[in-house]
């Protein structure tokens, strides 16, 4: 075989072999192109893709709303929160489907049931709540204790302690606390012994204060009894000391020192004012009330700038 007839062979076979890898890499590209139409144009996918989606948060909510049960039922008294945090985490096109549900699937299917009795008359009570009018000679406690008992007739007594329990308990710890304050036969020592034994009797509300604003609470109270000054004071030490951090003990004891000092200065001011009319009065036999008047403003803002500037 001479050399010009093997060269011709040998271009032959390339050329054929580069023509079946053409061949098979554009049959596979036309079968995924076909697949992908095909996929692209399934209706049927698209809907199965849309209805596993809608599923999942349908799931995830019932999942999330059992959650919410558990919790109402452990921690009572707050049906606001619960419905703030449904609302947020309902996702779905019929929530009150969708809560209907969790209720039916509830474990515990008479507390379920309260809930469902709470919601539905719910409306009725807020109706009834803005049309109602109370007297303002009434105190604060019959104000509370009125609207108490509406709410016991509208939604249910039990019922109205898994919606509003928490209020009741909060409102009833501050009516004790107004109580004490008022009462001027205890010694401060005495006070703050009986505002300890209220805090242990209402703790649940106690939580829902700061350290700081139970500390202002005691400290109203010993402000408010007969005691020395001196048993005052160091009373404030340990009641900063039991409620405060050092920072806290640190930022309170400027803010009662600044307090102190804007107290003497208004003191000073009064008696400053006092004898500015004392050295004043003689002129008015003298001068005119135009004239005089004028002076003593005039002297008068002379004396606020030098005492408040």
């Amino acid at each position: 075989m001479n050399k010009r007839l093997l060269l011709t062979i040998m271009v032959v076979l390339v050329v054929l072999v580069g023509f079946v890898v053409w061949k098979s890499t554009s049959s596979s590209a036309a079968i995924q192109q076909t697949k992908t139409t095909t996929q692209s144009n399934d209706p049927s996918k698209d809907f199965s893709d849309t209805k596993m989606q809608n599923k999942n948060k349908e799931e995830i909510l019932q999942e999330s709303l059992s959650r919410q049960l558990q919790s109402l039922q452990k921690q009572p008294g707050n049906i606001t929160q619960f419905l703030n945090d449904f609302n947020t985490n309902c996702h779905v096109q019929d929530c009150n489907a969708a809560l209907a549900k969790a209720l039916a699937n509830y474990p515990d299917q008479a507390f379920a049931h309260l809930v469902e009795n709470l919601l539905k008359r719910m409306p009725q009570y807020e109706q009834q709540m803005q049309s109602t009018v109370l007297s303002t000679s009434l105190s604060p406690k019959q104000r509370f204790d009125a609207l108490w008992k509406l709410r016991e007739q509208t939604l249910g007594t039990a019922e109205t302690m898994l919606g509003f329990g928490q209020e009741r308990n909060y409102a009833d710890y501050r009516f004790a606390y107004n109580d004490l304050s008022q009462n001027q036969n205890l010694s401060a020592e005495q006070r703050l012994k009986a505002f300890e034994s209220l805090q242990r009797q209402y703790p649940d509300a106690v939580q829902q204060e700061n350290k700081i604003g139970l500390y202002e609470q005691a400290i109203q109270l010993i402000n408010h009894s007969s005691s020395n000054p001196t048993e005052i004071a160091s009373l404030k030490q340990k009641l900063q000391q039991q409620y405060l951090t050092e920072q806290e003990q640190q930022d309170i004891q400027l803010r009662d020192q600044r307090e102190v000092q804007q107290q003497q200065q208004v003191i000073q001011y009064q008696q400053a004012v006092k004898q500015l009319q004392q050295e004043m009065e003689p002129l008015k036999s003298q001068i005119s009330e135009t004239e005089w008047q004028k002076q003593y403003q005039q002297r008068l803002e002379k004396l606020r700038l030098d005492m408040f500037s």
